[in-house]
């Protein structure tokens, strides 16, 4: 079979499983519902299953991105899963990817502060520099996180913001750091609702 997309929810109490946590669970569901996974060869072969663009930890999502190889097709892949799927994960739709997962460019969040968020919003639209540091693979370094992050729109105590979803990857974490530097409370919840390439095209 060829590889297939999985985009599912990640809700309530299972924002705070981890990336990890979410691949071992799906390679359970897969087992639980009788479809079966290709797996690599070699001594140690593993389920050729992966998520894209690996999601904070306490974050919400109705966007994530699972690509998996099976053996078999049952007619209706996320009826089959979302029996055997634990409170807050949910399968939307199943089908051939378009894209590859590297041409993820942009992520779209929706933030929800405790109270009124004309003072996040000012600041992220100001264009003034936002330098948070940044841990990667090279260590921790200063990053200007400004240029890097797009502001769409304000609505009661909600932000709808895009960010960088790679060179660099910029994150809510990041936002957060950055407004608390500033002396404003950072959001209560983030939730990832949208991927996007790199022509702002809804990555598929």
């Amino acid at each position: 079979m060829p590889e297939l997309r999985l985009r599912f929810e990640k809700r309530g109490k299972a924002a705070y499983l981890s990336h990890l946590d979410v691949l071992r669970t799906f390679q359970r569901a897969f087992i639980r519902a009788g479809i079966p996974v290709k797996h690599s060869e070699g001594f140690n072969p593993h389920p050729k299953m992966s998520i894209a663009a690996p999601l904070q930890l306490g974050c919400e999502s109705l966007c994530e991105v699972l690509d998996v190889q099976i053996l078999s097709d049952p007619a209706d892949l996320p009826a089959a899963l979302n029996p055997v799927l634990p409170e807050g994960l949910r399968v939307v739709s199943a089908g051939a990817p378009v894209l590859g997962v590297g041409k993820i460019a942009w992520t779209e969040w929706d933030l929800v502060f405790d109270g009124d968020c004309a003072g996040a919003e000012s600041l992220l639209r100001s264009g003034k520099p936002l330098v948070v540091e940044k841990k990667t693979k090279r260590g921790v370094n200063p990053l200007d996180i400004a240029p890097h992050l797009r502001v769409k729109e304000r609505e009661g105590k909600s932000l709808r913001l895009l960010l960088r979803a790679a060179e660099p990857t910029v994150n809510t974490g990041d936002v957060a750091r950055a407004l608390e530097g500033a002396g404003i409370a950072p959001p209560r919840k983030c939730r990832r609702i949208a991927l996007y390439d790199g022509e702002m095209v809804p990555f598929a």
